[in-house]
């Protein structure tokens, strides 16, 4: 999704990113004079810029709405800004920082402790070594192909 809406532009991103745009509004001069505040309803001006930042958040809260599953709808129905939909998302799918260390750990543990099982064909132990390996990636760490490599190979053992 944030590619998706990274490539539909980078204001619109922003907007999940940062909150929504609240635009400062400045009083408008007329006959010369500024409409004083609290004397009669002031004409405001909205520059074209604050107009097309709140379409952005519009396109932005548009967009995720239409991408969430129906099952999970019930979930970000109350939400205001794409801003707070994408965060309820983020800890609906990744869970807390807590939890993304606690998988980071798990993994790490699973690649470091990989052992091909005894009467496990070679194909087999290298599809489930990537799996642990993919495990490790979306954990959020890159292993050198050479630690790789070396880890499989380590893993297979004598047999």
């Amino acid at each position: 999704m944030e590619r998706y809406l990274r490539r539909l532009g980078r204001d619109i991103w922003r907007s999940v990113e940062e909150g929504p745009h609240v635009p400062v509004l400045t009083p408008v001069q007329t006959d010369g004079a500024t409409t004083r505040l609290g004397g009669g309803q002031p004409t405001l001006n909205r520059p074209k810029d604050d107009l097309d930042k709140m379409e952005n958040d519009v396109i932005a809260f548009y967009e995720i709405s239409c991408g969430v599953a129906p099952e999970n709808f019930d979930i970000i129905i109350n939400c205001k800004s794409a801003k707070e939909i994408w965060d309820v998302l983020k800890n609906l799918y990744e869970g807390t920082e807590q939890a993304q260390d606690k998988k980071l750990t798990a993994a790490l543990n699973e690649f470091n402790n990989f052992k091909a099982h005894a009467g496990e064909r070679l194909e087999d132990s290298f599809k489930r070594f990537n799996l642990i390996a993919s495990k490790l990636s979306n954990a959020g760490t890159v292993q050198s192909n050479h630690e790789t490599n070396l880890q499989f190979l380590n893993g297979l053992g004598r047999h």
